[in-house]
């Protein structure tokens, strides 16, 4: 009896662990499903969603775990997740873990411009249960020891701040102890502007109780950062650190190049303390010759680098308010230098020889708030061949489409000063002026890129009136304009027409004898108030600017028939810098030396008016066969019609009358003629009652002259040549197709 007792009991002893064996599956599910999850989502403040489950002895897997976004993206997705657990302490309704491992779990925060994110109420939550000591009553989940990553993904995006991208991070954290994380391709966007990227990020760190100890130390390998558009510091390499000395201080020791070049060409070094969020960063690059940066000037208007050298310096000063963590106002406050000699371009819109030994010296400093996305350059001063620029500027909602305000002074400086400063390469015409007198500027604008219709402002002024001409070169000097002058005109790319601008040409017309319609009409439609500005048109300015930038790129400009004349008669047909330089120099230069009368009478005498037409003598008998001064008011309106492109409007006069579309075009210039008082109502009228008749005198056969156009118009036959070893007097080409502006 006693032996089958002791028999029995052995079978029973046995059984005790092949029923715990089994009861862990079911026991484990429930506790995963029935205790945990609820205690999550009650913990979170958010519906925990969960795939499958298998739970074996020691050990749980999740597949598919989510926390609910709340209407927005789930911040948090492990495909895949692996814990190891105390069996023990399962039998008790409570799960122990003490190792976790999670296969590429993806978190994603998301905050909009209004402030709402997802992941707010999940940590305020967290807060809260943990000043309170929880949910109440005993723990269902303790742990884990150890978490491990494997393949995760972060992404931040912030409306206001900007955006962090993590494509891959592994690590390996201990509640208590070392642990560490690797990143590969990160980038970082803040939305004032600027942006950070890094092949590989290291950071290693200490654990005391689920806490950090200390701050992580943080080593950077394949870094870039880029400050704006077109300038990028690369190469990155070193690290962040924490301080031996100073337990609250970060040492930062960081080095690399420019734009993808693998040269050490620059270093950072400074400190920082990130729980008051401030501290102190230099960036310090020592001169180089520009040569070291070939791979990345390529392309560029940068010629003989080797003979070009720079150095600069910029330091930072982070500061932090730690007053309310809702409302940072964090700002970065910075001062830098950059001195640059040495440097030749050449560029086709630049002008048509090379620029060399250029060079400046430049100091800025003013304050970045990435948070507020506002930036403050209390004062940009530089130094260009003795001629300094001031120039401070505010700018508000930095990112896609900003708001500035700006001031741009020169201080005093002798004209002559001021005019030699400008490269003689980039002003070949101006060679030969002297000047006297002091020469200042003080210009501001305001821009709105949300609001163009409302946001631009211009204003201010060039204080080039100080100057007086003392001495011209013969071949812009106003004498030279006072009388008769020899005006070449490329009418085809190689082929030149020559004619004399003065009483000795017969289709020469006198000021007193053209059409006061004709004046008026090319008053209205080119310069409404030629007769009272001093060669430039102010609030055109700022419709051109307007223009250009609603387009995203610039072409149009304020061009008064002064300016219109100057880029004609006096320089070449090519758009260029250097051109408008010369042109705007020449501009106050002409209208301060010939009266409004002469102006306009050069300008009606060599204008083009069509193919091989220039001048309005030969025009008017060309088309009407009548003299320039008998114009009638609708005449005078064609004239003005076609001159933003004659060559191409001629083929009107092929077809032997304006179709019914450009008659309509010109009753719209008349109106605008009459609103302005440059017709009575009872010119208004007739010229409204009246259609064109063209003469057919000088005219080819519809065909042939349709032709003729197609020829001229053609793409390959509007290029100039600015490079064409052409005879000075050829560089001053009759008005150009249009008043658009380079």
């Amino acid at each position: 009896m006693a032996r089958r007792s002791s028999r029995g009991l052995l079978v029973a002893l046995g059984l005790v662990p092949l029923a715990a064996l089994l009861s862990v599956p079911p026991v484990g599910d429930w506790v995963v499903r029935a205790r945990a999850v609820p205690k999550l989502e009650e913990r979170l403040g958010r519906p925990v969603h969960l795939g499958d489950v298998a739970v074996r002895w020691g050990w749980v897997e999740l597949w598919d775990l989510a926390i609910d976004g709340g209407g927005k993206p789930a911040p948090l997705t492990i495909p895949h997740l692996t814990a190891r657990f105390d069996v023990a302490a399962l039998f008790t309704g409570r799960l122990v873990i003490d190792e976790v491992t999670l296969e590429r779990p993806r978190v994603v925060v998301v905050r909009g411009e209004s402030g709402d994110d997802n992941v707010s109420s999940i940590l305020e939550r967290l807060r809260a249960t943990k000043q309170g000591g929880g949910a109440g009553g005993p723990r269902t989940v303790s742990g884990p020891n150890v978490v491990r990553v494997q393949g995760g993904s972060l992404s931040l995006d912030d409306d206001a701040l900007g955006s962090v991208d993590v494509r891959a991070f592994d690590a390996v954290a201990r509640r208590d102890g070392p642990g560490h994380a690797e990143l590969a391709d990160v980038l970082v966007k803040l939305a004032a502007g600027p942006s950070a990227q890094a092949a590989h990020v290291l950071a290693k760190f200490v654990a005391r109780g689920s806490h950090l100890d200390g701050f992580p130390e943080l080593s950077v390998d394949g870094g870039a950062l880029s400050i704006w558009k077109g300038f990028a510091l690369s190469g990155i390499e070193g690290g962040i650190a924490p301080d031996a000395k100073d337990a609250t201080r970060v040492a930062i020791d960081l080095k690399g190049g420019y734009g993808g070049v693998e040269r050490i060409l620059w270093s950072a070094t400074g400190q920082v303390y990130p729980k008051e969020r401030r501290g102190e960063v230099s960036l310090v690059a020592n001169r180089f010759a520009l040569d070291q940066l070939k791979p990345i000037l390529a392309g560029t208007p940068v010629i003989d680098p080797e003979k070009a050298e720079i150095d600069a310096r910029l330091d930072l000063t982070l500061h932090g308010d730690n007053v309310d963590p809702k409302h940072l106002h964090d700002a970065v406050d910075f001062k830098g230098r950059a001195t640059l000699v040495g440097l030749s371009v050449f560029h086709p819109m630049l002008g048509p020889n090379p620029v060399r030994h250029l060079g400046f010296e430049a100091t800025a400093k003013g304050r970045l708030e990435p948070r507020a996305r506002t930036l403050h350059l209390e004062e940009a001063d530089v130094d260009f061949r003795g001629v300094r620029a001031v120039l401070a500027l505010d700018a508000e909602k930095l990112g896609k489409k900003p708001a500035f305000t700006a001031r741009l002074t020169v201080p005093p400086v002798p004209c002559q000063s001021a005019l030699t400063a400008l490269p003689a390469e980039l002003t070949p015409a101006l060679q030969g002026f002297r000047l006297q007198g002091q020469f200042e500027t003080d210009l501001h604008a305001a821009i709105d890129l949300s609001d163009l219709e409302q946001g631009v402002d211009l204003g201010g002024n060039v204080g080039i009136d100080g100057c007086k001409v003392i001495d011209a070169p013969a071949q812009v000097t106003a004498q030279r304009l006072m009388g008769s002058f020899e005006q070449a005109v490329e009418v085809t790319p190689g082929e030149w027409l020559t004619f004399i601008a003065g009483p000795d040409n017969p289709d020469w017309v006198p000021y007193d004898q053209l059409s006061p319609y004709l004046v008026n009409s090319i008053m209205t439609t080119e310069d409404s108030t030629f007769m009272r500005h001093k060669g430039f048109i102010p609030s055109e300015f700022r419709s051109a600017l307007k223009a250009n930038l609603e387009r995203g790129y610039f072409r149009l400009g304020a061009s008064s028939i002064t300016m219109q004349m100057v880029k004609n008669v006096l320089l070449s047909r090519e758009k260029t810098l250097s051109r408008k330089l010369q042109e705007l120099f020449l501009t106050w230069y002409v209208e301060h030396n010939l009266g409004k009368e002469r102006i306009l009478e050069i300008y009606f005498n060599v204008i083009e008016f069509g193919p091989r037409i220039y001048g309005i003598g030969k025009a008017a008998r060309h088309y009407f066969g009548k003299k320039a001064g008998e114009l009638t008011p609708r005449e005078a309106a064609w004239f003005s019609s076609i001159l933003p492109n004659p060559k191409r409007r001629y083929t009107h006069f092929c077809h032997g009358a304006p179709d019914a579309k450009w008659e309509v075009y010109l009753n719209r210039i008349l109106k605008r003629m009459h609103e302005r008082g440059r017709l009575t109502d009872d010119e208004y009228d007739m010229a409204l009652n009246q259609r064109l008749k063209f003469s057919r005198a000088e005219a080819s056969p519809e065909k042939e002259c349709l032709e003729m156009i197609r020829k001229l118009t053609a793409p390959q036959n509007e290029l100039a040549n600015p490079a064409g070893g052409k005879p000075e007097v050829a560089r001053r080409p009759a008005v150009e197709d249009g008043d658009g502006e380079p």
